[in-house]
């Protein structure tokens, strides 16, 4: 589904527009559609690493992990996801 959206650029800009899209062999409205979306899903992407690179309450996350775990009907952990016997955390 696409959806019209007029928008004012400056001349120099329409003109850098019409020069690269004609280069690419699109009109200028598929170059800027193309461009906006790709400028979108950037800016998205951004977002989501500086809200990932804050970390995360591990406490909370844990706690929800062991909650998970205890359900009623909750799937044992495949054998590669098990530590092994004896195993000691060093940190």
């Amino acid at each position: 589904m696409t959806k019209p959206l007029t928008i004012e650029i400056d001349e120099a800009a329409a003109e850098q527009l019409a020069r690269i899209a004609n280069d690419l062999g699109e009109t200028p409205e598929q170059f800027a559609a193309r461009a906006v979306t790709a400028s979108i899903d950037s800016f998205e992407s951004n977002v989501f690493l500086a809200r990932r690179a804050k970390g995360i309450d591990r406490g909370a996350a844990i706690a929800w992990l062991k909650e998970v775990r205890e359900r009623p009907g909750a799937p044992e952990p495949d054998a590669d996801d098990r530590l092994p016997d004896g195993y000691v955390r060093t940190r």
